[in-house]
């Protein structure tokens, strides 16, 4: 069984006029091209690519168990053994991706997808940012993926998603990091490990490299 993403190709002239629908298009384009070369048991495999009259399709390793987010609003927040377990293997997938030149740039709940065997697999690569250079990867633009990281985690510590939409704007604007929750507690190490994905100034932040480093996580 395989999972497979697909969208129709504009038909009319007016259609291929039509921004939305070649963004679309681009996105998918995008995804197949950033995912044909990678090989990580935390990323969603890439099986194929199909360019048809009508569609293009993608061909996706099908992940059972969905996305971390709806597993979380049918189950409520995770042990905490369970919450170490998958941000490590995110910290895996995300150094992996990383160490190749490629930022994910939307790293969340519903783009970590999870096995029936307990293994989490980041998926969702359309607005990732291929080919960049080395060095960045250890400045700001890197450190996007860090922030983002510290969201699906604390998701999980929370067993929801503790902020909404207009939240997130309002913290953009005053450069906060996200409010824990009065019913998470956090030990040390994990208090140490949002911080450090939630460092206002991204120069404060571990690289992914880094994260993956400390023993007390694992």
């Amino acid at each position: 069984m395989m999972a497979v993403k697909q969208v129709e190709l504009p038909k009319t002239e007016s259609d291929r006029d039509d921004i939305r629908q070649k963004q679309v298009v681009d996105v998918l384009l995008s995804e197949s091209e950033t995912l044909k070369d990678l090989d990580h048991p935390n990323i969603v495999q890439y099986l194929g690519f199909e360019h048809s009259t009508d569609h293009l399709s993608i061909f996706l390793e099908y992940v059972p168990g969905g996305p971390i987010g709806d597993c979380l609003r049918k189950l409520g927040k995770f042990g905490r053994e369970v919450v170490k377990s998958f941000t490590q293997q995110v910290v895996e997938g995300l150094e992996y991706l990383h160490n190749h030149g490629i930022m994910h740039c939307d790293l969340k709940a519903d783009n970590i997808f999870l096995d029936p065997s307990g293994i989490c697999k980041i998926s969702d690569f359309g607005i990732s940012k291929r080919n960049v250079l080395h060095n960045s990867m250890h400045g700001y633009n890197a450190k996007i993926d860090i922030w983002s990281l510290g969201c699906p985690v604390l998701e999980m510590w929370a067993g929801r998603r503790p902020w909404n939409q207009e939240d997130l704007v309002a913290l953009g604007a005053s450069r906060l990091a996200p409010i824990m929750p009065d019913d998470v507690v956090l030990d040390e190490i994990e208090d140490d490990f949002r911080r450090n994905c939630f460092a206002i100034d991204p120069a404060d932040r571990l690289t992914v490299a880094e994260l993956h480093k400390i023993k007390s996580w694992k």
